[in-house]
């Protein structure tokens, strides 16, 4: 079993067509996670944009300067700070309709340290809603009672008790999200955290790779079909016992080391610009209502563990494919337009139903949730019991895996063993029709 198993390994590993898949893949990894680093861009207090790796020192100086905990006093004298602004006439912009910041402020005081402010006004702003003047801290009164956290609380009240043309949430979703919440730890911890965040709003790209692995693996039956050798394999000792089990397993583990060597190139090229400064921030730092208590780093491996369940998942249907076609064509036609089609695919505004299955599907599947506040409330409830999509998008490709798995190998049986027989059959036919002719003739 062994030496089958590296030899099919081998087989897979050194197949011309898959070095050349796999460092396109790699290539286009390195293009596309350094185009966040390089396009990267910083605005000084002077107004004066800079760009790449001096961009990045610069935003890590600017979100150190409010790193701390969020407690309710540092928040509360910040907004006072900042509402302080207009107390002076030089700050004030004369022109506008509403109070706001002339451009000499407002790159002075605000933008550089726009993140930050985007996170707190975030979290008084409406659900659903961007407050793009930055109103609701700006016109805060702060001497009523300020509590950041209890307003967090009733945002979120709010996001489950409104009415939805799409889907509303049920009462046990509502106990199961506010659940949740309540096991989040406050107060916040802020700092620079550009990296992970950069990262996980690229994981997506990731799905280049499982294209690629997929076509890679496509040939693991349908290429012995293609080849003639199905009739060799067939005839030996193992080809329908162990070989199959080698086939299968040495996909696999081709798919995770490949996916892996990905993984690493993307991540890190980005963590490695932008620095890993933040792995144990929460990640409510992207927005204060989500309801995972995770840091960014145990949010960005979740999401990648989501990743290779769903490549995992992808390379079991390929394989499924390929045990069933004799061309490797039609396999990668249809677990191509499997990967794509989502992509074009919209969230509907009105069928809560058909928003929980495209979720499903591997191109959304690929995209974490975290930093959304609307797929980061997106559930699954079930016989009064709500899992969160997370846990559900990794139990589907886990069952997708292990039901195709055994299906592959009856139908790489059978397949082989119809095939096999046909083809005897037609050999046996020849040899009749040459034997007849010559007796007649």
């Amino acid at each position: 079993m062994k030496t089958l198993f590296a030899l099919e390994l081998k087989k897979l590993t050194k197949k011309r067509m898959n070095i050349i898949v796999i460092t396109v893949c790699l290539i286009l990894a390195g293009i596309l996670f350094y185009l966040p680093v390089s396009q990267f861009i910083v605005l000084d207090t002077d107004g004066k944009q800079t760009s790449g790796m001096e961009a990045i020192a610069m935003d890590k100086e600017f979100s150190n300067s409010n790193a701390g905990k969020l407690t309710n006093e540092k928040i509360k004298a910040d907004i006072a700070k900042y509402q302080a602004l207009f107390d002076d006439p030089e700050n004030v912009s004369k022109d506008a309709t509403q109070k706001s910041l002339n451009d000499s402020a407002y790159f002075k005081y605000f933008f550089p340290y726009s993140d930050y402010w985007k996170l707190i006004n975030g979290n008084y702003a409406a659900p659903y809603a961007y407050d793009s003047s930055f109103s609701a801290i700006t016109n805060m009164d702060l001497e009523n009672n300020f509590d950041f956290y209890a307003t967090r609380d009733e945002k979120v009240e709010t996001l489950l008790n409104q009415e939805y043309d799409d889907w509303n949430f049920s009462d046990s979703e509502k106990t199961f999200w506010l659940n949740r919440v309540s096991s989040v730890s406050t107060p916040y911890e802020y700092s620079y955290h550009t990296g992970w965040e950069t990262l996980l709003s690229c994981l997506e790209l990731f799905v280049i790779g499982i294209i690629g692995i997929c076509i890679c693996v496509a040939g693991t039956f349908s290429g012995e079909y293609q080849s003639g050798a199905d009739s060799i394999i067939l005839s030996s000792r193992y080809g329908k016992s162990k070989l199959v089990t080698a086939k299968i397993l040495a996909a696999f583990v081709y798919s995770f080391l490949a996916f892996t060597l990905l993984i690493l190139a993307g991540c890190g090229i980005l963590l490695l610009s932008f620095g890993i400064d933040g792995w144990n921030l929460p990640v409510q730092v992207l927005n204060t209502i989500a309801p995972y208590n995770l840091s960014l780093l145990g949010a960005t491996l979740l999401a990648i563990a989501t990743l290779y369940l769903v490549m995992i998942g992808m390379v079991a249907i390929t394989l499924l494919l390929s045990a069933k076609m004799k061309s490797s064509v039609p396999v990668l036609s249809i677990i191509i337009l499997a990967m794509i089609l989502p992509m074009f695919l919209d969230i509907s505004e009105t069928n809560g139903i058909w928003n929980r299955i495209l979720v499903l599907l591997p191109y959304r599947a690929a995209q974490p949730v975290f930093s959304d506040d609307f797929y980061g409330y997106f559930g699954y409830p079930l016989g009064g019991v709500t899992f969160d999509v997370v846990t559900v998008r990794m139990f589907v490709y886990a069952v997708i895996t292990l039901m195709c798995i055994p299906f592959v190998r009856k139908t790489w049986r059978k397949h082989q063993v119809a095939y096999y027989i046909k083809r005897k059959f037609n050999l046996w036919r020849r040899w009749c029709f040459w034997e007849v002719t010559d007796f007649i003739l």
